[in-house]
């Protein structure tokens, strides 16, 4: 018998433990070769990372909402949910979830204050600027991957492997289903909104589709 906790009910979860590691931010600066900000040969510059973690750890309130939904498939139609027919159009995303018996939608934010703190430094402080907004950056892709581990696990338990995570605006799923992917999850909940150009505020925030596969 399936145990799906998230099965048709939005999960809220906030304050996620996080750490800011040196090595991923690196990472995310296109840092190569280097693990730690000690072994930088240009201390000036380690200096400006090093401040803008310890700024980020003031800053960021991490949260997220996911639920999870039955695939409707029909065929000739792109697999969707019940509430939305024809939701996962785009080949790719259509024929991974062609495959699953389920789907969580999954959003993540880094909150308000870190992206308006860069807007806010950006003339005067534009280096620390720069420098906190790779923090955020490598934030926002963190949380998601926390998040898609404790959805893996759920999965896992009901007997099923999760597909790749699928955002709208990646490939051929366009940005046209963000406003109904964040609609279904009651974005609000957790502070996120869409402009009319379909960008996410506060900037940081990751939205994406997991398909359930069962496990052969």
């Amino acid at each position: 018998m399936l145990t799906i906790e998230s099965l048709n009910k939005r999960i809220i979860w906030k304050n996620i433990p996080y750490k800011i590691e040196e090595e991923r931010v690196l990472r995310e600066l296109r840092i190569a070769k280097v693990n730690s900000l000690k072994e930088m040969p240009e201390q000036n510059i380690a200096r400006y990372i090093k401040n803008a973690i310890e700024v980020g750890y003031s800053l960021i309130d991490a949260k997220a909402i996911y639920t999870t939904l039955k695939v409707v498939k029909k065929e000739g139609e792109f697999p969707g949910l019940e509430s939305a027919p024809g939701f996962f159009f785009g080949k790719k995303i259509a024929e991974l979830l062609n495959q699953c018996d389920y789907v969580t939608l999954m959003l993540t934010t880094i909150g308000p204050a870190l992206p308006d703190k860069t807007d806010e430094m950006i003339k005067k402080e534009p280096t620390d600027s720069f420098y906190l907004e790779h923090v955020g950056g490598w934030m926002a892709d963190y949380l998601a991957d926390r998040v898609e581990e404790k959805i893996a696990l759920e999965a896992a338990k009901n007997g099923y492997a999760l597909t790749m995570r699928y955002s709208p605006g990646y490939g051929d799923w366009t940005l046209d289903a963000q406003p109904k992917l964040l609609a279904l999850l009651e974005s609000e909940k957790i502070g996120v909104r869409l402009t009319d150009s379909l960008i996410m505020i506060p900037r940081k925030s990751v939205s994406a589709a997991l398909g359930w596969t069962p496990k052969k």
